[in-house]
């Protein structure tokens, strides 16, 4: 997170830390806690990330032929 030093300018200067890290940060933990516990990890994402069936299809994502023309 140190690679990003705008970022945390910024943060710091508007809430008094680098809250983008440790929001980051408390997400990976909450995830990880979710793996270790078999609870599903509930989002703090607000709106939540799309459905992935709405989503591209996957050769269009990665890059595919689709792409490449």
């Amino acid at each position: 997170m140190e690679t990003f030093p705008i970022v945390k300018r910024k943060d710091e200067k508007k809430h008094g830390e680098y809250r983008s890290k440790r929001v980051i940060l408390e997400c990976y933990d909450a995830m990880a806690e979710a793996m270790k516990t078999g609870h599903p990890y509930q989002t703090i994402l607000d709106p939540p990330p799309a459905d992935p069936r709405v989503a591209h299809p996957t050769s269009i994502r990665q890059g595919g032929a689709e792409n490449e023309h």
